[in-house]
């Protein structure tokens, strides 16, 4: 082996432990606390307007005009413990909107310990507090809320260590709900075997071409002029890598496919297992928020009807 082979073999080594160091480093510090909304319903949407003048709703000798339900999910979503938290995950709601009821309605696991804190502020205003001692990785818990009037809640604030000031409420993933089902596929799978057989093919080609032209690989010659470059042998070597490399990324990709049943990468992100009860009312929100964003996605022009579907 030539030394311009061994110093790209340094050079090759040496990256791929920097980027290997970097990734499991990064994997063993992130910290990250999401909150992920599961439902805001208003009741009283949608309801006819002489048939809502003849409803009414109490709550404590209380007449409610504005009934809105809201579901969120508190997860660590990182790969460190949340723990010590100097102020408590606080999601703050106005003037107009009173808190009928506030409740912690699941956790994972169950002897989590998770408590919410009515919290009264100048003037009229109110905020929750979510406390929690320690929240593991992948550990989370489900907040209800039941308010009288209109709020769309948007982000909470959060004083802790390695996390940011500020957590914003993100949609839920539609894959966090759904239970992995990895089915192998044998076509696909047979099919990146197969594409793995062309670089496979080239690679003992070019083991044969090496016998006989040692040249075509070793590009750059050491002479006492200095050193040596040959264009064609660089080429061929440069074009021989490519080839390979984008053979072997198609091939993986449809064995990945097959392997996962179709899911190549896997979905990143992580899955939360709700109780049934929860799914019921979940479940049919989402398909109904889906729908109703279709819907308000048409548009109709002069000459001809259009549908326009959101990404």
């Amino acid at each position: 082996m030539g030394i311009a082979e061994t110093a790209v073999g340094v050079i090759l080594g040496a990256l791929v432990t920097v980027i290997a160091a970097r990734y499991y480093y990064h994997r063993s510090t992130s910290k990250r606390l999401g909150v992920f909304s599961l439902l805001n319903s208003f009741v009283f949407d949608g309801i006819a307007p002489d048939v809502r003048k003849q409803l009414q709703f109490r709550f404590q000798d209380r007449e409610v005009s504005e009934l809105q339900q809201v579901l969120f999910l508190v997860a660590n979503d990182g790969e460190r413990a949340i723990r010590d938290v100097i102020e408590p995950l606080t999601l703050t709601l106005p003037a107009d909107v009173e808190i009928l009821d506030a409740s912690i309605v699941h956790r994972q696991p169950e002897e989590l310990k998770a408590q919410i804190v009515s919290i009264p502020l100048q003037p009229k205003s109110t905020s929750l507090a979510l406390s929690f001692p320690l929240l593991n990785k992948g550990e989370f818990f489900v907040v209800k809320l039941l308010l009288s009037g209109r709020f769309e809640p948007s982000q909470l604030t959060l004083l802790c260590d390695d996390l940011p000031r500020t957590v914003r409420i993100e949609p839920l993933p539609p894959s966090a709900l759904r239970e992995p089902k990895y089915e192998f596929e044998l076509i696909p799978t047979l099919i990146g075997l197969g594409i793995l057989l062309v670089p496979a093919w080239v690679c003992y080609s070019a083991y044969l071409l090496h016998t006989y032209r040692p040249t075509l690989f070793h590009p750059i010659a050491l002479r006492p002029g200095g050193a040596v470059i040959d264009v064609y042998a660089l080429l061929f070597l440069v074009l021989g890598s490519v080839i390979v490399l984008l053979f072997v990324g198609i091939g993986l990709g449809l064995m990945g496919a097959g392997i996962f049943g179709g899911e190549f990468p896997p979905p990143r992100g992580r899955r939360f297992r709700l109780p049934k009860e929860l799914q019921a009312v979940v479940f049919p929100y989402h398909l109904l928020r889906l729908t109703s964003d279709l819907e308000a996605g048409q548009t109709k022009s002069p000459d001809r009807e259009t549908t326009h579907k959101p990404l």
